[in-house]
């Protein structure tokens, strides 16, 4: 079930595919909202779900991987400091493309309130966890908007004086100017990251009774994903602080060697 280096089996894999998810959505991004292209095809209503079947991915493996990381809060705070740099450079570079609070920061946060909260957290069962936080990150979708939501047949409205402050946006109430390119607060989010930290129980059997049944890891199939998709799954933080910068340069110098 384990490799080597101590990483479960298949989790750099989902992590890798989920990466070049993101990296093919961002290049269609660029080139539609930065470059002006038209892509009839492509646009962030249209793609919605494909947006945010990658979040989704990227939020629960993450969820998952604290139960498997020593040093939670080293990651935490690597993480932090990769937010910090990417919302200087789109700052600097793309203000339009301002990124405040995007998914580095959410997971940063993410980590760290769940250091703060695995005691309790760790007492609760997984069959009951699991469901729980489903359940919470269902009703507090919407937040952000204004109102808690049971899917579409049951919705709260909040009072207006929760989204009048400035500094609230990180928890999931912004203003109503408020503005982020990439925008993940840390609720609902953060019930989806205690979904992957749940599921965390199931995944080990499953990845344990694979291992055992099939010998997956010992597979040259299996071997050849891992060398490919799970390399750059183990490379995720690098990987996303450095392929936007690489694709923005690279299409600026393709357009302007166009004209």
């Amino acid at each position: 079930m384990v490799h080597k280096k101590k990483r479960v089996l298949g989790i750099d894999i989902i992590r890798g595919l989920a990466l070049i998810n993101m990296v093919i959505y961002h290049l269609l991004y660029d080139l539609a909202y930065i470059f002006g292209q038209s892509i009839s095809w492509f646009s962030i209503r249209k793609c919605f779900v494909w947006q945010q079947m990658i979040c989704f991915t990227f939020i629960i493996v993450s969820g998952c991987s604290f139960r498997l990381s020593r040093r939670p809060y080293k990651n935490g705070l690597t993480i932090m400091l990769g937010a910090m740099i990417l919302s200087a450079a789109t700052l600097l570079v793309i203000p339009d493309e301002l990124i405040v609070f995007g998914i580095l920061h959410f997971l940063a946060a993410a980590i760290l309130l769940t250091m703060l909260m695995r005691p309790v957290l760790t007492r609760i069962p997984a069959k009951i966890g699991l469901p729980l936080a489903l359940i919470l990150f269902i009703v507090f979708r919407n937040l952000p908007y204004g109102y808690l939501s049971i899917f579409t047949f049951a919705q709260y409205p909040l009072p207006p004086s929760l989204y009048q402050t400035s500094f609230l946006f990180w928890i999931g109430l912004p203003q109503a100017s408020f503005a982020s390119a990439d925008y993940f607060p840390l609720f609902p989010w953060w019930f989806l990251y205690l979904a992957g930290f749940y599921f965390h129980d199931y995944y080990l059997r499953s990845a344990d009774y694979l291992q055992e049944k099939y010998a997956l890891a010992d597979k040259k199939i299996y071997q050849a994903f891992d060398c490919s998709f799970g390399l750059l799954g183990r490379h995720s933080l690098l990987i996303y602080m450095l392929h936007q910068p690489i694709i923005y340069g690279v299409l600026t110098l393709f357009f302007h060697l166009r004209h």
